[in-house]
């Protein structure tokens, strides 16, 4: 009763420590909100013991999971099968692949700025998390795939199936068993995922016959991440790559279509977010937004766009120190998610406190990311204090080990890390010093009825509705994301100013 009702877990998780002040391994029984009992990891070291186990990941992340995109996905996949197609789709998703793929990044962000413009025109009240979602999608598909969803400009069927199966995700905080188990939402998972699952394998067909056509059209396009799977797959299997009777298998379309779909609902999730509260964050704390557009104009020069000369030199990303500092610090405060795994007989693990050895028989392992970055034993009194230059590469030997883990580590850490820093890096070099943001939670009653995911939802009238102080804390939607979608208004600044 002292949170919102329906902020996310990990923040109720992370207040419990603070208010009782519990070691950095303990017990959470929720019964019957769940079933099982989950052992709570806020030990750095201890955490990267679990992401280095092997252990499977728990049931509980596939029942979140199965329904937004199938069984065969790589965040729930466990053992052999796992390690096989992590290897397929590694490729895709390497730095120097994500590097030249920057200029399709800034071109979906170019489309993204007029979106941003026309609200800064029309001094209109929106919803920051929908575009940003918009724009994450656009660019998975075009990085992923060469496929335009077009959702920026677009009413795009794809993303509405996908919001629609978001918005029949059960409220895992409520007791009222018609919430958790709605009689309906079986059907309703299976028939959206049924479209998604049309739609993208619309999509990989169509890839497949572009790039058979570029074989035998001698053409050199350049690959997406779909591409070099494929190639990875097909040379797993003994097959030659440049023949031109290949064939895609019904094997690597069904988990291409799965994996396809979890990267872009996680992707999309974790980088849309996180846009949103790195520009609320930076609005808060004039000094770091002070310093993030000095280093745009140290960059690219005072009052010239970044987007030309990205294009032109992708490397550029690289320059941007403290822009991937203000993103990292961003992820330490509001972790989009966390990882779990299935304790099992045997798997024991120490106390840091006590020295206890305790078998993990049973037990939901929870290395919990906001629990470790909001602890002062680890970052410090500072520890709800916004400071990017904890992350500045002179400072990198004063981070503690282990302890940053938005992404989780070890060798299940998430495969599209890359994507969403770099991605994240454009669009700040293209967005902050054009604009101010200014988020307008007293206005949002004015937004109740604008058909969005967030509409209609009355919760933020009941109780408490602060986290750490903040009024943009994190919803549970299966991942974490800003309160009502950051309600804001925007306006155009001149470059330099």
């Amino acid at each position: 009763m002292k949170l919102p009702q329906r902020c996310h877990p990990h923040q109720f998780t992370a207040n419990l420590m603070r208010e009782y002040d519990l070691p950095p391994v303990f017990f959470l029984d929720v019964w019957p909100a769940n079933n099982f009992i989950t052992m709570v990891i806020a030990d750095p070291e201890v955490a990267r013991e679990v992401s280095e186990s092997g252990l499977p990941k728990h049931y509980a992340t596939r029942d979140v999971l199965e329904p937004l995109a199938g069984q065969w996905n790589l965040v729930i996949l466990n053992g052999a099968l796992w390690k096989k197609w992590r290897t397929v789709f590694n490729p895709g998703f390497s730095v120097q692949q994500v590097i030249s793929q920057v200029p399709v990044i800034v071109e979906c962000t170019e489309t993204f700025v007029n979106i941003l413009d026309g609200h800064a025109s029309a001094n209109r009240l929106f919803r920051v998390e929908e575009e940003t979602t918009k724009l994450t999608i656009d660019v998975i598909g075009r990085v992923i795939c060469d496929h335009d969803f077009k959702s920026l400009t677009t009413d795009n069927e794809f993303v509405n199936n996908l919001r629609k199966t978001l918005s029949w995700m059960p409220d895992l905080q409520s007791l009222n068993p018609w919430h958790r188990n709605h009689p309906l939402r079986p059907f309703m998972y299976k028939y959206y995922k049924w479209k998604m699952d049309q739609y993208v394998g619309k999509i990989l067909d169509e890839r497949f016959a572009v790039r058979t056509a570029g074989l035998s059209n001698k053409k050199k396009a350049q690959k997406t991440a779909i591409d070099l799977a494929l190639e990875e797959y097909v040379k797993e299997q003994g097959h030659d790559i440049d023949s031109p009777n290949l064939r895609m298998d019904a094997e690597f379309r069904r988990f291409a279509i799965d994996n396809l779909l979890i990267i872009l609902f996680a992707g999309h999730d974790t980088t849309a977010s996180t846009i949103c509260y790195i520009y609320h964050l930076l609005r808060q704390h004039p000094a770091a937004l002070s310093k993030i557009r000095q280093e745009h104009d140290t960059v690219f020069g005072p009052g010239v766009c970044a987007a030309q000369q990205l294009k032109a030199t992708p490397y550029l990303v690289n320059k941007l120190d403290y822009t991937l500092a203000v993103i990292k610090e961003t992820l330490r405060l509001w972790p989009p998610a966390s990882g779990t795994r299935e304790g099992k007989k045997g798997y024991f693990i120490k106390h840091p406190t006590t020295g206890e050895m305790i078998d993990t028989e049973g037990f939901n392992l929870w290395t919990a990311s906001m629990c470790i970055g909001r602890d002062a034993k680890v970052w410090g009194p500072d520890v709800d204090a916004f400071k990017p230059e904890r992350f500045l590469p002179e400072n990198a030997d004063q981070i503690p080990p282990d302890a940053w883990r938005p992404f989780e580590k070890g060798p299940r850490n998430c495969i599209g890390q890359e994507l969403a820093l770099i991605e994240m890096k454009v669009v700040l070099a293209m967005t902050v010093r054009e604009f101010d943001i200014m988020t307008a939670y007293d206005e949002l009653h004015s937004l109740e009825d604008d058909g969005s995911l967030w509409a209609n939802d009355q919760s933020f009238r009941k109780g408490p509705q602060t986290v750490f102080g903040e009024e943009m804390y994190q919803i549970l939607l299966a991942a974490a994301k800003p309160r009502e979608g950051m309600p804001a208004r925007i306006s155009r600044r001149k470059m330099g100013a």
